[in-house]
């Protein structure tokens, strides 16, 4: 992968803040939603003086570096893999990750390839990490993941499968980020999950997990030996082990008490005691942890509709804080994705009010907010539809929160409406640009994202209530909203869409099922359609005692026990109920839902003599990465839609 990828220099234009157009044009085409963000994956060097990002540039793609005052330094094509994130090791390498799906004789099935490269900006040149070493695993998935920077900064700690046996064990290498060679510093074990290493680039913590035996254990190097520091048991690992405090005087852990409504981030002292939270909230779970290229902890992001942040600093707490609060950024959200060393720079990602999602950068020293670049520069504020947090009553008396967004023409009754259930499930919809969603605000229509019972970031209990309920009260959840919008006279009852991907498919297919008066259209991408094939496959990639196994059996039903229950709400058995017209899309390299669930559903609703469209996407996975096919992907949704819904009406301006 790496011979193929070569280099170049571009002259980038962007750079300098292209923002609010006042003048009256026409809504944006559809490639400014349908394709990638130009600007992506945007980081800041540790000085704070040079930003590295992915560049889309029509089909072209490329990783660029550039310096707040010399301007561009360099950059290299990255089209012929799926980049992944960017982040500087040290001020003159940055790091980049990239997969591409593929199979390898002698292993079952295709698996998602993932690898590291370094690219030094000094030297203009990229080299893949641990690309050709005898020890690894041959057919890795995951290899990528860094873990700490030498004191030296010449070489970094990465995780990565050894030996040819599956399990393989999980071991950790040390690079040499100018040649990308590495060697064994530690043999870990097949239950091990996660290393850390210290200061001095030593690796002193595991993480490991059995599941035959649900086991869960911490482990601190001892000598020529690891000491067990912390174990507990559980059908699904009970801990993430995060990193270690800043002063290396403990570890630090998230976790979810049983008798706790929101998780935590607790210290972990090297005899094993758990502290009280460092990080907690009685209103808001840990949705993110901060921590720096050596996996020390500073900070925390709560869920929400909204980011929110908490520091050790208090005054780095009370400076991102306001200046999420600043009126120029009205209602967007404000995320904090990269900081230089000293905390005195700030990157920040705005999106979903104003913006369509653009960078800025915060000096603490000047107390100054300057703008960097747009990532969707075709897209200006007002072509961005509203978006707002709602709530509603399901039909138990449940409140539902949700995100409602109205079309950019101003209108707000009688509207056509799309209805998006989230994926996951357990996930949740928050304030900010979906893509898919202000394409179709920007055509007129009204778009309801809700986050019914079984979604993550509003407690245990609100998660808890969508355990066993697919098809059930999730979907009752989905469908109270969409009826609290008909009579409340925003949404026309003869013209509503429900579309969704993955756990949404499936939602969107079972609105077309078990509510078939309700839609008049039904888009699933990448749905699961048939239940107990899924935990099936699942058994079969994991294993029967494997957590993730375990993890599925308590959210959907046991196949063995319920599987009466879950033919019952699986849409491939109720394709004699549809009423609307169906589009199917799925990706032909999806590794996470395979593309059968939809030809299952495809075949199951021409047996029933109903009408269905199936789009296969080529070199496509389940998370729509590439432009190309997400282009197509939204072109063929417009298409349908449109056609089964009516055009909507035209932004105002046109």
């Amino acid at each position: 992968m790496a011979k193929a990828m070569r280099n170049v220099i571009f002259s980038l234009v962007l750079i300098a803040g292209v923002f609010l157009d006042a003048t009256a044009r026409a809504a944006p085409p559809v490639e400014a939603y349908g394709a990638l963000p130009t600007i992506r994956s945007m980081a800041l060097s540790p000085d704070g003086q040079r930003v590295a990002f992915i560049r889309r540039q029509g089909a072209m793609e490329a990783l660029h570096v550039y310096d707040f005052k010399e301007g561009v330094l360099g950059g290299v094509r990255t089209d012929n893999i799926k980049a992944g994130w960017v982040f500087f090791a040290g001020p003159n390498h940055v790091i980049l990750s990239a997969s591409k799906t593929t199979q390898m004789v002698g292993y079952r099935g295709r698996f998602e390839f993932s690898a590291a490269f370094s690219y030094d900006i000094e030297k203009d040149n990229i080299r893949q990490l641990l690309a050709k070493h005898e020890d690894l695993y041959p057919a890795q998935s995951g290899l990528g993941d860094i873990v700490g920077v030498s004191p030296d900064g010449r070489h970094v700690f990465m995780p990565g499968f050894t030996g040819r046996s599956s399990p393989a064990p999980f071991s950790l290498f040390k690079v040499n980020l100018s040649t990308g060679r590495g060697r064994i510093v530690s043999r870990g074990g097949t239950d091990v999950i996660d290393w850390l290493v210290n200061e001095e680039g030593e690796p002193f913590t595991r993480e490991e997990y059995n599941n035959n035996r649900n086991a869960y254990e911490i482990k601190l190097k001892d000598g020529g030996g690891w000491k067990v520091i912390l174990e507990d048991e559980g059908e699904t690992p009970p801990y993430s082990l995060i990193g270690g405090k800043s002063d290396g005087s403990a570890l630090v852990v998230n976790t979810r008490f049983a008798d706790e409504e929101y998780s935590g981030v607790y210290q972990l002292d090297f005899d094993g005691t758990l502290s009280a939270p460092l990080f907690k909230r009685d209103d808001a779970d840990i949705a993110g942890i901060l921590t720096d290229n050596q996996r020390r902890v500073f900070g925390a992001r709560y869920s929400g509709f909204y980011p929110h942040y908490e520091f050790f600093d208090e005054a780095l707490t009370q400076a991102v804080s306001q200046v999420q609060a600043q009126k120029y950024f009205g209602d967007d959200a404000v995320q904090l994705i990269s900081w230089s060393d000293d905390f005195n720079r700030l990157l920040l990602y705005v999106e979903g009010g104003e913006f369509s999602g653009d960078y800025f950068l915060y000096d603490r020293r000047q107390n100054s907010v300057a703008p960097v670049v747009s990532a969707r520069p075709e897209i200006k504020a007002k072509d961005i539809g509203k978006v707002f947090v709602i709530e509603y009553k399901a039909r138990d008396e449940l409140t539902i929160p949700a995100l409602l967004t109205l079309p950019s023409n101003g209108l707000d009754r009688d509207l056509p409406l799309i209805v998006m259930p989230h994926g996951g499930p357990e996930s949740y919809d928050a304030v900010g640009f979906h893509w898919m969603a202000q394409f179709f605000a920007s055509r007129g229509y009204m778009v309801l994202q809700p986050n019914f019972r079984g979604s993550t970031g509003f407690g245990a209990k609100f998660r808890d209530a969508g355990r066993g309920e697919w098809g059930r009260k999730m979907q009752d959840d989905i469908t109270d909203g969409v009826l609290a919008l008909i009579r409340s006279g925003r949404a026309d009852p003869n013209r509503i869409c429900i579309v969704g991907g993955s756990y949404g498919g499936y939602a969107a297919l079972a609105g077309g099922a078990f509510t078939p008066d309700l839609y008049q259209c039904v888009a699933a991408i990448a749905p699961v359609a048939d239940l107990p094939m899924m935990l099936s496959d699942e058994r079969r990639d994991s294993g029967a005692k494997h957590w993730v196994y375990d993890y599925w059996k308590q959210v959907i039903g046991d196949p063995r026990s319920q599987r009466e229950r879950l033919e019952e709400i699986s849409p491939v058995n109720a394709a004699a109920a549809f009423q609307a017209p169906v589009l199917l899309i799925h990706g032909r390299d999806d590794l996470v839902v395979p593309i059968r669930q939809s030809a299952r559903m495809e075949a199951a609703l021409k047996r029933a003599g109903k009408e269905v469209e199936f789009i296969r996407l080529k070199g496509e996975d389940h998370h729509l990465s590439n432009s190309e096919t997400r282009l197509e992907t939204l072109k063929a949704l417009d298409a349908f839609i449109t056609e089964h819904i009516g055009a909507a009406a035209p932004p105002a301006d046109e």
